[in-house]
């Protein structure tokens, strides 16, 4: 193994595997789902996990790097093109940074993105950055140094709207170590272009998308989201196969996920009713996934715990033997299993927010 190399965390390393040298990329992700994203990115042939840490993972990529693009629970994947030690917290790190960015060599990165998608020889280059805890400088302090230097070094043309660039230069810094890469998307993966028309609430696909598969959803599954809001679970359980319906009580939300559902090519049966008195059959669904009205973004009648208890009750009615409930929610404490076993429970960042996901299992 070369140095510097991490134990992997998930599958077998390329190079022991006497393959070809791989290439490092990593992932970002919301907080609390690192591991489910960690293990999407494993079932990737060719990908080994070398590092999962707050929001990041880090892997190698045996092959092209197009079949990455098709990840749904993470943020964004990037192509690795240096790792920086030494960024303290303290404003004297700016000078580090500066002089980490003029030896910065971005086009062994830029090659491998070109070999996914179409880019100009001298293209326009975007910034984002972002940092874990407090420091005593700005991202707008450290854009301007990497833009600068970027620039000077590379001849690339800087442009401060990422919908205008043709590369995405991402620097991530968690305590003194900062990740740098070329984002392998024109656009993060977080967008999704099935998103035609948003309402108040809206859930993160790619939380979405690790939802669906702690539910455990695939070919054929029977996938319920009572409260469906802008349809955004129901279509990342219709693209693993499933088969999937849904409503909500607001017009506006039920209008705007079959305008969803179309844009993403999705057919679901989407109504208009009360998550409370469902038109539907006992034991007739597998999955019950849903992000649940918190009292905050989206309006609640009544005590929350009401509303919650008689959402679980007909959500228990219509489950089928053996099945699944994944649902998000910012007032855990509220959740009446209705004698559901609970299977998983994860506190994520959303938002700013620290809502949970709650995972219950029918053992009939």
């Amino acid at each position: 193994m070369l140095a510097g190399d991490h134990t992997p965390l998930f599958g077998l390393s390329a190079l022991q595997a006497g393959q070809a040298r791989p290439i490092r990329v990593f992932a970002l992700t919301t907080a609390g789902l690192e591991t489910i994203s960690a293990q999407e990115m494993a079932q990737i042939p060719g990908v080994t996990i070398l590092k999962s840490a707050y929001r990041c993972i880090t892997a190698a990529r045996v092959g092209a790097l197009a079949p990455l693009l098709a990840l749904r629970t993470v943020d964004d994947i990037f192509v690795q093109a240096a790792i920086w030690t030494g960024i303290e917290r303290q404003r004297s790190a700016l000078e580090r940074l500066r002089a980490l960015s003029a030896r910065l060599d971005l086009f062994p990165a830029l090659g491998q993105c070109a070999a996914v998608r179409s880019i100009p020889r001298v293209p326009h280059f975007s910034l984002s950055i972002s940092f874990v805890g407090k420091r005593n400088y700005t991202t707008d302090e450290m854009k301007a140094i990497l833009a600068e230097r970027i620039a000077s070094r590379h001849c690339w043309t800087y442009t401060p709207d990422d919908r205008l660039a043709d590369v995405n230069v991402r620097v991530f810094l968690d305590h003194e170590q900062g990740m740098v890469g070329l984002r392998l998307a024109k656009q993060p993966l977080h967008e999704r272009s099935y998103r035609q028309a948003q309402i108040v609430g809206a859930l993160k696909p790619s939380v979405a998308a690790a939802m669906a598969r702690l539910a455990a959803v695939d070919a054929g599954t029977r996938v319920l989201d009572p409260c469906c809001g802008s349809g955004t679970l129901l279509i990342e359980s219709a693209l693993q196969r499933a088969q999937v319906c849904g409503g909500d009580s607001d017009l506006a939300a039920v209008q705007a996920a079959r305008l969803n559902c179309q844009a993403a090519g999705i057919a679901a049966a989407i109504q208009q009713w009360r998550a409370e008195r469902l038109p539907l059959a006992s034991a007739s669904v597998d999955r019950v996934i849903s992000n649940l009205p918190w009292g905050r973004q989206t309006r609640v009648d009544g005590p929350l715990a009401t509303s919650y208890r008689q959402i679980l009750a007909e959500a228990r009615r219509v489950l089928a033997p053996g099945g699944r409930v994944a649902l998000l929610t910012s007032a855990p404490q509220e959740v009446e299993t209705c004698g559901l076993a609970c299977l998983a429970r994860l506190e994520i960042s959303l938002f700013g927010q620290r809502p949970t996901i709650l995972v219950l299992g029918d053992s009939r």
